[in-house]
């Protein structure tokens, strides 16, 4: 019996050991674009720590700076470009700085293959949010058309809550060092905005309800690792 605890304790303490040198700690940078109603390509950027629990799991944290940059479109008949005779396009571009607890499990020999998810509060860092809405009249003059583009940036929420999971590769470039590529998936459970949304008491039948996009993003980076 004892040398089977003894033999156990032993695992353990190898494992704990292991564990503790499993420490990462990287920068990234990158860009995405929304998968509905993108106007331009979003970049990101920031730094990633994770601290080994065992073998294969993780925690850590990540702290990024991430763009939004939309354009939503919706007019009479489908028409686009403010071609229609009604409807209302949204412009919005801004950034937000996230912070984010962050949970990963590692796959292969030496943990090269990671997938993720993390979950964290965006402070916003500032950006742009216009509304223009515009209709045709028919009048005894003839037809009218009222067209107004307003800035709503004051309606931009100032902190929003992203949802993130994805799949990061490590290529090692030495004992410590990797070279990592990630693809990111990032959803939105609430709106940027107040602009348009379901509380807006100047909502018309062409507003958004909420802009929440979702995002795809390729992020670039160096890692470093106390793995051996």
């Amino acid at each position: 019996m004892k040398p089977i605890l003894l033999a156990l304790l032993l695992s353990f303490s190898t494992a704990g050991g292991y564990a503790q040198k499993n420490t990462i700690f990287g920068v990234f940078a990158g860009g995405g674009v929304a998968t509905t109603n993108n106007y331009d390509v979003a970049l990101s950027g920031g730094i990633d720590y994770a601290k080994g629990l065992n073998l294969r799991s993780f925690v850590g944290v990540e702290i990024f700076y991430q763009q939004f940059s939309l354009l939503y479109d919706n007019e009479i008949n489908s028409a686009k470009h403010a071609t229609g005779s009604e409807g209302e396009i949204i412009m919005h571009k801004t950034a937000y700085a996230f912070i984010a607890p962050k949970f990963r499990f590692c796959l292969g020999r030496r943990q090269n293959n990671h997938f993720y998810m993390s979950a964290g509060l965006g402070m916003n860092m500032g950006g742009y949010d216009s509304l223009r809405r515009f209709q045709t009249l028919s009048t005894p003059s003839g037809m009218v058309r009222l067209d107004t583009t307003l800035d709503k940036s004051t309606n931009i929420n100032s902190m929003v809550l992203r949802v993130g999971v994805g799949a990061t590769q490590h290529l090692s470039m030495g004992r410590h060092w990797r070279f990592t590529f990630t693809e990111d998936f990032g959803f939105l459970p609430g709106s940027l905005t107040k602009t348009s949304n379901f509380e807006d008491v100047t909502r018309s039948a062409y507003s958004v309800g909420k802009l929440n996009p979702t995002y795809v993003s390729i992020r670039l980076g160096i890692a470093h690792t106390k793995l051996p």
